[in-house]
């Protein structure tokens, strides 16, 4: 038993057999509700039965064109009006009260088609040369899931370092699968991942970051303003250079 309830099938039942029971001498009175969700986010059904020992006598069915509740049993055609305008009544309110309890649990667990794995390969270098490639799935539900790496289409099941599936914390799992590979063939290995929650399985590689445009304009525009700056210190020193030879060409003939 997982350590969280999850409703992966649909339709989804909830609250289902809420029972009352009652015992009078060797009779048995008993009520059975439920509500169900229907796929695709449809509106949700709400069925309320009643039961005498093994017979069923009433029910109401929200799904009916004038939902309330009905006799099941001859026996039940001799109660008064006021009976059916109470008990619907009551269902009603039970209803309310139960689907509302359905859409909040949905809605809490994301039980549509389960939570599928996010996913990720990281890039470890080794002192030796090696590299690992770790594929990552986490925040996944339910627990099952297949994490597989390949080398050119080929498993490497024998080469693989697999953890086992371990909880997050949060009800969903996570679960990583390594592989030791040789510096510069890194894209020759594909993680491949299997999961009910994903639409189909996911083939990743280990892709290497991007060169920061920032960083590769931040360069540029560093190499131009330094060649600026040494034209500007080049021509200021030619000027001083130039100006004192002037001065000096002039002084000279100053005195003649």
């Amino acid at each position: 038993m997982e350590p969280r309830a999850r409703l992966t099938f649909l339709p989804l039942l909830c609250g289902s057999l809420v029972l009352t029971e009652i015992w009078a001498g060797s009779f048995s009175l008993r009520y059975f509700h439920t509500a169900v969700s229907r796929p695709g986010g449809g509106q949700p059904w709400y069925v309320a039965v009643g039961y005498v020992d093994d017979t069923q006598f009433v029910l109401f069915d929200s799904y009916a064109a004038n939902p309330r509740m009905e006799p099941r049993a001859q026996w039940m055609d001799q109660v008064g009006p006021e009976y059916w305008e109470d008990q619907t009544r009551i269902c009603k309110n039970s209803a309310q009260i139960d689907l509302g309890n359905l859409r909040n649990l949905l809605r809490y667990h994301n039980q549509s088609e389960g939570d599928p794995p996010k996913t990720h390969v990281t890039h470890h270098p080794s002192p030796e040369g090696d590299v690992t490639l770790r594929c990552w799935a986490l925040g996944f539900y339910p627990k099952e899931i297949t994490l597989n790496w390949q080398r050119d289409g080929e498993d490497q099941t024998q080469d693989m370092e697999l953890v086992e599936t371990r909880p997050s914390g949060d009800g969903n799992f996570q679960k990583w699968a390594a592989v030791v590979v040789p510096a510069g063939e890194e894209q020759r290995y594909t993680c491949h991942v299997h999961h009910e929650g994903l639409p189909e399985p996911l083939t990743l590689r280990w892709e290497p970051p991007p060169q920061s445009t920032i960083n590769i304009v931040g360069i540029v525009a560093a190499v131009i303003v330094l060649v600026v700056i040494a034209v500007v210190v080049t021509f200021v020193m030619w000027k001083k250079k130039n100006t004192g030879r002037e001065n000096a060409r002039s002084e000279f003939f100053s005195h003649w």
